[in-house]
């Protein structure tokens, strides 16, 4: 009875281990390995990089970045050095090799909050605010390209920068200077619009090596200072300073 017993402990614990090993194998445990940073690469070089056949590289969507190599990785998902495992497949964006035409958009007339929206939509970015006396402040009188007026109509490489002189009326020239600490660089420069400020020159600290860190980098520095008293002309350039130091960000906030 004791021996049948004995046989039987025994059999599931030889069942028990190759339950064990077996669910090793299939979900390869303790194999996982972190995603190479792709940012620059073409997708050739991209799948040496990655082993061939150690993940499944695709490409999403071709994008035009004007201050970028053409034809080179720019975004992917997932991001560098995730946990993955063998067979993962790795999504990029890869820049066009021929930039895309929009049309100049009408914005003389429009608000400074409607002519960001304008621009967004039509995909190119709101440059630098040139701020000058008018009956409505932040009224855009102007856009320009390059240093010149340009036409409503006219097609224009997409992602181009538009600069734009905007009304400052009689006693509203100044503002307050509002904190950015711990925001990415999009929201900030949104932030910044807000407040009718330009933004300055950016800082990029030695932990950012790539496009990538760059990309989820936040602001750890800025300067004017945050205050909230309007002392700054509008228009005023606020340089900032950003980092992929999650414990330097800590501290500063404490």
């Amino acid at each position: 009875m004791l021996k049948t017993v004995f046989k039987g402990v025994a059999a599931l614990f030889l069942l028990l281990v190759l339950i064990y090993f077996s669910l090793n194998l299939i979900t390869r445990h303790n194999r996982e390995f972190s995603v190479p940073n792709f940012s620059g690469l073409t997708f050739e070089e991209a799948i040496e990089k990655g082993g061939r056949g150690k993940l499944k590289l695709e490409i999403k969507d071709s994008l035009f970045v004007s201050n970028m190599k053409r034809g080179v990785i720019f975004k992917q998902n997932p991001p560098p050095h995730s946990k993955v495992k063998k067979g993962r497949r790795v999504l990029l964006t890869i820049n066009s090799h021929l930039p895309k035409k929009v049309i100049m958009p009408s914005l003389v007339g429009l608000s400074l909050r409607q002519a960001k929206a304008e621009l967004n939509s039509k995909e190119l970015q709101l440059g630098t605010l040139h701020y000058q006396p008018d009956i409505a402040t932040n009224n855009t009188l102007a856009q320009l390209y390059k240093g010149r007026e340009i036409s409503p109509g006219t097609l224009i490489e997409a992602g181009s920068s538009i600069d734009l002189k905007v009304g400052t009326a009689p006693g509203e020239g100044y503002t307050s200077i509002p904190s950015l600490i711990g925001f990415s660089l999009e929201t900030a420069k949104d932030i910044l619009v807000e407040s009718s400020l330009n933004l300055g020159r950016v800082k990029y600290h030695s932990s950012i090596t790539s496009r990538a860190d760059s990309l989820s980098a936040f602001i750890v520095e800025q300067s004017p200072s945050a205050g909230k008293e309007a002392i700054y002309p509008l228009g005023t350039r606020v340089t900032l300073s950003l980092s992929t130091d999650k414990e330097l960000l800590k501290s500063i906030q404490k």
